[in-house]
């Protein structure tokens, strides 16, 4: 789980699958392990997250439930759904004008929108498509649901918009400048508290070079090629080294 949008994208925790011990085991899958780490970053950052963004697997009932039970509010994509009310709306929705409208860049976005009820889940659900057409007359849609009946479409677009960005932001960070990708220990304390280090690690640098450098250095590869560069001016030059004495 990490931040989305402007400044830094912290990861704020991680959940471990639970792998297969037997052979009629079925494990855990990626719903259940993330309504538990949800839960868990909830209990240990009271008050840190009112809105969590996510991909059309928690398009259901129990992971809407949780989210409301937590007092946060859900942002889900929508995709191909076997919910006969998420087919309805999108039927009803198609059938509307759009109800806002801007540009993003060379982007025209129409919002269009619904209020539904799905099965399982008590209070009404707003459902959104959003229309993107460029310069070029190429046309795309996204179709979103949430829980929250104040925040505006536009915010809920940015939402959806920085979530779409964090494979770049956070996964390819961590996994080519904070060997994500590479096992360095085996047995499971071992790995957490390896993960955990490299989280720590990842957070203090994004930190210190938002908070301290601004934009003095453009991103973290070329804050490590200065430190490099620093730490060898200060083995080459005895001046640079400070004296202890």
């Amino acid at each position: 789980m990490s931040l989305i949008g402007e400044g830094a994208n912290l990861v704020l925790d991680y959940e471990l699958y639970k792998h297969k011990s037997e052979a009629n085991d079925t494990g855990v899958g990626e719903l259940i392990t993330a309504r538990k780490l949800l839960n868990r970053v909830v209990s240990s950052h009271n008050g840190l997250i009112d809105v969590v963004a996510y991909d059309a697997l928690a398009c259901n009932s129990p992971f809407i439930n949780e989210c409301r039970n937590l007092n946060i509010e859900a942002v889900i994509r929508v995709k191909k759904s076997h919910i006969l009310s998420i087919n309805k709306v999108k039927k009803e929705t198609n059938l509307k004008n759009h109800t806002h409208a801007w540009q993003d860049g060379n982007l025209r976005i129409r919002t269009y929108e619904s209020l539904f009820y799905m099965d399982g889940v008590e209070r009404p659900l707003r459902y959104i498509k959003i229309a993107k057409k460029n310069e070029n007359g190429n046309r795309t849609q996204v179709l979103l649901m949430t829980t929250s009946m104040t925040i505006s479409t536009k915010t809920i677009y940015m939402i959806m918009k920085s979530r779409w960005d964090i494979e770049n932001s956070v996964f390819n960070n961590l996994k080519n400048n904070a060997n994500l990708n590479h096992c360095f220990v085996h047995g499971g304390n071992a790995v957490e508290a390896v993960l955990y280090i490299m989280f720590i690690a990842s957070n203090l640098f994004q930190l210190f070079r938002l908070r301290r450098l601004r934009n003095y250095v453009s991103n973290q590869i070329e804050l490590v090629r200065l430190l490099l560069k620093g730490l060898y001016l200060v083995e080459r030059k005895v001046v640079l080294v400070l004296n202890s004495t």
